[in-house]
């Protein structure tokens, strides 16, 4: 009997597979964007803060699962489960789909290199270094259900089976990562239906197990039952904000276009051809998978999330029968291409190194956890360079003492390096509260929350935020609630701190409209005394092209506005809110600093849509010192 054909070596295999191909190559605790939002998953869970009303992300109760850095030992046990689960689940799935037409010696192999590709091209270099098992495991749930869509009479038990399995992983996964759950669930779905759209009891089933799964999997995790809706309705505020914010395409990204388009119509040419090896039902989700992974891939194109869509191409062409010259032809032609786009990456290198890397890694991490001990002396390091890095004065820390203090904008790692009692808004992250909803929670958690706000200065005023976003802008109920419940208590190195007392800010006094069309530059009014702030309103009249081509379809344009002829990225939806554009001297080395003369607002870049129009509002708020 060939190795391969009973399930215990199928599993042996998958198991020895998976330690093979799992890098570990952020394994401390690092600084920066990513990492803080990883420390922030972590730290949610130590300080048993309830997702939903005090914590609100892309990620979810159980989104420290990704992470392979050491925050805590239990974290780390269970991420290495998750983790060493995903990429032996996406294994056996490419196995179960290439045994349809090969033997299991050779489906085997076949699926071994496979993932190999996958897990490389998963591996992202920017922010927090390793890999992205959400979306490792929309592949997995993709490539074990195309197995049976890949068979001309699968059996209707093991189809049953399969969609009901997949619910319940998407129910995990939702509560991981909140759109590859619904990913998962997606697929599960179109599994049932493609295989026999009359089976209405198997949809059903597949549904509620779903539903059920994300149930348990929230309570599994500490939450409260109450809580999950809240944490569903805004988390996909999160996600809207998060597509209207996306980032337009960069030229480079014509490489990635063409080769999305190209797979598109290649998918269309077999829909249309037929052919006895390639079922219909098959290119149809291999469709709708690749509709999903593009979304994901253009809707906030970077080179990393261009990878997973390529992840998706990789493991098609690989499970896909092709008999014949054409088909190998095609295969080779596919191959190239997959090996230039991953050659011409910058970060080819630094790929290659931590994938040969990864047995190495593997058997440390394993060592280390099996040593509790050796576990604490990395966090305890990882604490001791995270310092040395933030470099927070003595003064602020012994201020804040065991007092609660939220990290502003986002460096929540501070929080896990220093030992504080972490309080934050809901939305962590400033930079993901690019909506009303958001930025109100957030406005209503700083005015009556953290007895301290630790703020890291800005290298430049005024404050700019990701992607080149105005930080008064981007969250302005935020930046008001700041201004006026906080008094700043000091300012020293990179660090501004400020305590919370008694709202002290007047009311919002309404100074004349103007109305301003195209290239029009207005002055910003000057405040009448030295205790005033001055806070600016934009009614954007945006046509049906603003609305498709500003991330809702396609991020190829944005609207921006230009202060003292520098330009900054808009947050439209945020815009008609009032935000600050100056500032007392009072807060002069702050993140709050600004004192704009001009105002023009635009397009970057114009495609000749016709002059940008709005209606600009001024306000004037005393501040009281």
């Amino acid at each position: 009997m060939a190795w391969g054909s009973a399930r215990w070596q199928r599993g042996l295999t998958a198991a020895v597979v998976a330690l093979i191909l799992w890098p570990q190559s952020s394994v401390d605790a690092s600084v920066g964007l990513d990492p803080s939002w990883e420390a922030g998953l972590a730290l949610a869970r130590i300080h048993d803060l309830q997702w939903g009303p005090e914590l609100v992300f892309t990620y979810g109760p159980l989104g420290f699962l990704q992470t392979t850095a050491y925050y805590t030992l239990d974290q780390s046990l269970l991420a290495t489960v998750y983790q060493l689960s995903i990429v032996a689940t996406l294994f056996l799935g490419v196995a179960a789909a290439l045994r349809q037409h090969h033997s299991p010696m050779t489906s085997l192999i076949g699926a071994l290199l496979t993932t190999g590709v996958v897990t490389f091209l998963h591996i992202s270099l920017v922010g927090s270094p390793g890999m992205r098992y959400p979306e490792l495991a929309v592949l997995a749930a993709f490539a074990w259900a195309a197995a049976f869509l890949l068979q001309r009479n699968p059996m209707h038990r093991a189809v049953f089976t399969t969609c009901v399995g997949l619910g319940a992983a998407a129910g995990l996964q939702l509560v991981v990562k909140f759109n590859t759950g619904l990913a998962i669930a997606a697929i599960a779905l179109t599994l049932s239906v493609l295989h026999d759209f009359r089976s209405v009891g198997r949809h059903c089933a597949t549904v509620t197990v779903f539903a059920v799964s994300t149930l348990a999997s929230w309570l599994i995790a500490g939450e409260r039952l109450t809580d999950l809706f809240s944490w569903l309705r805004l988390s996909a505020d999160v996600v809207s904000g998060y597509v209207e914010m996306a980032i337009p395409l960069f030229p480079i990204a014509i490489i990635a276009i063409g080769v999305t388009v190209g797979w598109a119509a290649t998918l269309c040419l077999i829909f249309v051809r037929g052919s006895p090896q390639i079922p219909r039902k098959f290119v149809a989700l291999v469709g709708l998978t690749t509709v999903y992974e593009a979304r994901v891939a253009f809707g906030h194109f970077t080179e990393t999330h261009f990878y997973y869509l390529l992840g998706l191409i990789v493991v098609a062409i690989a499970i896909t029968p092709m008999p014949g010259r054409r088909g190998r032809a095609f295969m080779a032609i596919a191959t190239a291409i997959v090996i230039a786009c991953a050659g011409a990456s910058p970060g080819l290198h630094d790929r290659a190194l931590a994938a040969m890397r990864a047995p190495r890694d593997t058997i440390d991490r394993l060592v280390t956890l099996a040593q509790p001990s050796r576990v604490i002396q990395r966090i305890q390091k990882a604490k001791t360079r995270q310092r040395a890095l933030y470099d927070v004065p003595d003064r602020f820390i012994q201020t804040i003492g065991l007092s609660t203090v939220h990290i502003d904008p986002y460096e929540t790692s501070v929080v896990w390096a220093y030992n504080l009692m972490w309080h934050p808004t809901p939305v962590f992250q400033t930079y993901t509260a690019s909506t009303p909803v958001l930025d109100r929670i957030n406005s209503e958690v700083l005015g009556d929350g953290p007895a301290f706000v630790l703020s890291r200065r800005p290298p430049a005023t005024p404050a700019v935020d990701v992607g080149g976003r105005l930080g008064v802008q981007e969250s302005p109920q935020y930046s008001l609630a700041l201004l006026c419940n906080y008094t700043l208590s000091g300012v020293m190195d990179q660090w501004a701190l400020f305590t919370r007392t008694k709202r002290h800010c007047g009311p919002l006094i309404a100074l004349p409209q103007i109305a301003v069309r195209g290239d029009d530059t207005i002055n910003v009014p000057a405040p009448s005394g030295p205790g005033m702030a001055v806070l600016v309103g934009l009614d954007l009249e945006r046509t049906m092209v603003d609305r498709f081509l500003q991330g809702t379809v396609a991020p190829l344009f944005i609207s921006t506005v230009v202060l003292d002829g520098v330009t900054y990225r808009l947050v439209v939806k945020n815009a008609d809110l009032p935000f600050l554009v100056d500032t007392p001297a009072s807060l002069n080395g702050t993140g709050l600093q600004i004192h704009a003369r001009t105002l023009s607002l635009g397009r970057s870049p114009s495609f000749g849509q016709g002059s940008i129009a709005a209606r600009v509002r001024f306000y004037e708020m005393r501040v009281d010192q």
